[in-house]
């Protein structure tokens, strides 16, 4: 046996020991240094896991070995998260994809200075001539897709409601909470911070990796909706009361327009500036390669138990745990320095929205001796920011706000789309029109029509992140089996390309069949 493979095996005893779901086998967790074969993770039937997790000082790197989780892997994953979320032990969490898929060693962050060095000088010059040889100029990454929807119409109504309920539960346990707000009990509450950096695109459920304290998106980092285009609908880990709040944690512009909306029902693909003006991601992160510096970073900082600065009070003689001393005193010291981490690292966040004029960049650190900087300590300009997915929302906004049926919505955007146009400007606001209307046509009508129904639903203030993930499980389940979804899967076409959907408009969709979905 490897060491990789003891070291997975004595973690997975421990969960066990925890009460932890036997389904924390599908998630390997090792402690063991330097580069990791895959083939060393591989179970009997030599399939990989989707997700490993490797122990690095006092943080905990998870790594997404595959966009696409199975049922046991999301259960197994949200587990180990809830445990680690409570282990105080811990200074932090972070989850990445893994940046060298193509490669034999690929069970590690190739960029980590703090795995480097613990390599032998040998072993350290091959694994990076491996990386090095790998050509990454035209790579699509892909971060996380949540289940493999080709596999749904093989399972049973048992197995596709289990699979909805494990990506239900990674979710909340990515998310965590301060208090008991979900379920009413201590099962979600985390005290280690979750730091999330998306190098790729996540579609649909796959945000549930995105939930956490942090998100550092970088220049790869998408959002997208895709269900729609495969007669689907929102996924169970509450979109569909995240995306009306949009711009709302932050205070951002974004919140007074329907940037949720464009993204739920037009298969709108949100990059890293969007996701940033929209609060979808906290944090922008100008280089990847920061990354190891993030890792080694989080793998120094004390442990959440032993981040204070007031010494506690003494106990007095006699004095019994009822009646002691139970605040926290360095309560508001705790996790502090990773927020402190995520600021440093970052080239702006979600927070911030600078105000600057034209001079301004001209005179941008003119006073500064470039012969006393180098290069990659310089500080970036970016001066004003802006959001194309922003931009479409404000514009749009008669359509999409104030619209009260899906059907009134494609409506009012055909007649944008037929519009005459006099000038470049509005020609540009046809254009516009006309793509969004295309791609709203491209997805199924009962699947659009029952998305728009979650997100007025979900809108809804006295709904909460949990109810909405209930009624979305409910709609999903009963769009398996609908027509629209059993027609697309086995046509083997790429979403946005399939045609032969049940309904030829939102218009033939009846309110009782929206209403049976609900049920």
């Amino acid at each position: 046996m490897s060491a990789s493979v003891a070291s997975a095996t004595a973690a997975a005893a421990e969960a066990l020991a925890a009460n932890a779901p036997r389904s924390v086998n599908a998630i390997p967790s090792m402690v063991r240094y330097g580069p990791i074969p895959l083939s060393d993770l591989a179970d009997k039937n030599n399939q990989t896991p989707g997700a490993a997790i490797r122990q690095i000082g006092s943080s905990r790197r998870i790594f997404l070995l595959n966009p696409e989780l199975t049922t046991s892997e999301m259960e197994g994953l949200a587990a180990r998260i809830q445990l680690l979320g409570k282990n105080t032990s811990l200074s932090s969490i972070l989850l990445a994809n893994n940046l060298e898929t193509d490669c034999d060693v690929d069970a590690t962050l190739p960029t980590s200075a703090l795995e480097m060095e613990k390599l032998a000088e040998g072993e350290r010059d091959l694994f990076m001539e491996e990386v090095l040889d790998l050509d990454y100029s035209n790579k699509e990454w892909i971060v996380a897709a949540g289940y493999d929807v080709t596999r749904v119409p093989s399972m049973n109504q048992d197995e596709r409601r289990r699979m909805l309920n494990s990506m239900t539960k990674l979710a909340k346990a990515v998310k965590g909470s301060k208090v008991s707000t979900l379920n009413k009990s201590e099962e979600y509450v985390s005290k280690i911070p979750f730091i999330s950096v998306p190098h790729g695109l996540i579609t649909d459920g796959g945000y549930a990796v995105a939930m956490g304290s942090y998100v550092l998106a970088t220049s790869e980092s998408r959002f997208r909706i895709m269900n729609p285009m495969r007669g689907l609908s929102l996924d169970p880990i509450g979109l569909s009361y995240i995306l009306p709040r949009l711009g709302w944690e932050f205070q951002q512009p974004s919140a007074s327009y329907p940037v949720g909306s464009i993204l739920a029902l037009t298969g709108y693909e949100a990059d890293a500036s969007d996701m940033i003006e929209t609060g979808l991601a906290t944090h922008f992160m100008d280089s990847v390669g920061k990354l190891g510096s993030v890792e080694r970073a989080l793998s120094n900082l004390a442990p959440y138990d032993q981040q204070k600065l007031i010494r506690e009070p003494f106990k007095r003689y006699g004095e019994t745990s009822e009646n002691s001393f139970k605040v926290d005193i360095n309560s508001k010291f705790r996790n502090a320095a990773v927020a402190s981490l995520m600021h440093s690292v970052s080239a702006y966040d979600a927070m911030g929205q600078e105000v600057t004029a034209a001079r301004d960049e001209v005179n941008f650190l003119s006073d500064e001796d470039p012969s006393l900087i180098l290069d990659a300590d310089r500080a970036s300009f970016f001066g004003d920011r802006e959001s194309m997915l922003l931009n479409i929302a404000a514009t749009f906004q008669d359509a999409f706000e104030n619209a009260k049926s899906i059907e009134e919505i494609m409506e009012k955007m055909r007649e944008h789309a037929s519009a005459h146009a006099s000038n470049e400007e509005e020609a540009e606001f046809v254009l516009a029109a006309q793509s969004i209307l295309e791609d709203m046509e491209a997805q199924s009508p009962l699947a659009l029509s029952a998305t728009h129904k979650l997100m007025v639903i979900g809108k809804e203030a006295k709904e909460s992140l949990e109810s909405c993930m209930e009624r979305e499980k409910k709609v999903q389940l009963k769009l398996f089996d609908k027509d629209d979804f059993k027609n697309w899967s086995k046509s083997g076409v790429k979403e946005g390309e399939f045609k032969d959907w049940k309904h030829k408009s939102v218009k033939e969709v009846t309110r009782d069949e929206i209403e049976e979905l609900f049920k």
